[in-house]
């Protein structure tokens, strides 16, 4: 008996032990993903410009001051680093987990951060001053904090206009919404950051993908979204199981999605908010290199 009752906890604990191996790497294994991604109007010369991805990174460290977070980017050599929102989580805050990043990465790369709904739950709802403060720090800190703004980035003689869009609380609602219009509409968007300017390569930051048709119709050459912090879970085949409105297998969760001349990336993310685990889907750094790509004649 007492053999038995010795195999059966031996048993218990090699099972607990291989759960907390593969949670841990599954929510701190940092994973690189690559891209190649085609934009019309991208010169040859142009080929290979390389961008890193993030997003949802929601207060997480990598190792002492984010140091193994920025270690695997300045392997990557970038020429742009684009963060899609959730830089922090709006019931933890975690504003030093993005600062030391940039601090980490002191100004190798340019660096251009657009806001998600957390920080916008902190902005309107739960802390001014606290928002105020981590915008400042972002700032000094040498990255370019995008609220329904535009910059340029030229690279011998070619403009990349970078638009980062800020949605507003209701867009982020599912599937009951209670009144018609609080989807997000092309109006909206337009209001809120124009219309592309012409001949360049119009870069949107967009923290929600659930609007890809929108940037579409808006005219977005390239896409960079987050979110969905590809579905939680991932299974084969389906995909991400689960979205942060409560709704079942996300229409776009992870990767790359196209439509006419546009191309939209969406990260995993790096972090976790209200679900605190990942299953199959560990921290996403995305690496996506650009490429020349024949203009189709009109957007879908």
């Amino acid at each position: 008996m007492l053999k038995k009752r010795l195999t059966l906890f031996v048993m218990i604990v090699a099972a607990a032990a291989v759960i907390f191996l593969f949670l841990l790497i599954g929510n701190e294994a940092i994973q690189i993903s690559r891209f190649d991604v085609g934009v019309a109007g991208l010169p040859e010369n142009h080929a290979g410009l390389k961008i890193v991805h993030i997003s949802d990174l929601h207060g997480k460290e990598f190792g002492p001051n984010n140091g193994r977070l920025a270690g695997a980017i300045i392997r990557l050599e970038p020429d742009l680093v684009f963060v899609s929102g959730d830089m922090i989580d709006s019931r933890k805050n975690g504003a030093g987990a993005l600062i030391n990043l940039l601090r980490e990465l002191d100004g190798r790369f340019p660096v251009y951060c657009s806001l998600g709904n957390h920080e916008q739950i902190v902005k309107e709802l739960t802390g001014r001053e606290k928002y105020r403060a981590f915008t400042e720090q972002v700032r000094a800190a040498g990255a370019i904090l995008l609220d329904n703004e535009r910059v340029e980035y030229t690279k011998d003689g070619v403009i990349f206009g970078i638009y980062g869009f800020t949605a507003a609380l209701y867009h982020y609602t599912g599937s009951n919404i209670a009144w018609e219009g609080a989807d997000l509409q092309l109006s909206f968007i337009v209001s809120a950051l124009g219309r592309p300017q012409e001949d360049e390569i119009t870069v949107l930051l967009a923290h929600n993908p659930k609007y890809f048709q929108e940037y579409v119709s808006w005219g977005a050459d390239l896409v960079l979204a987050g979110h969905i912090h590809g579905g939680v879970i991932r299974l084969p085949v389906l995909g991400g199981v689960f979205s942060p409105d409560l709704s079942f297998f996300p229409p776009y969760s992870a990767g790359l999605y196209h439509s006419g001349n546009t191309t939209m990336h969406v990260s995993r993310g790096l972090g976790n908010s209200v679900i605190p685990v990942r299953i199959f889907n560990r921290p996403d750094l995305s690496l996506i290199q650009l490429k020349p790509a024949p203009a189709n004649l009109e957007r879908k």
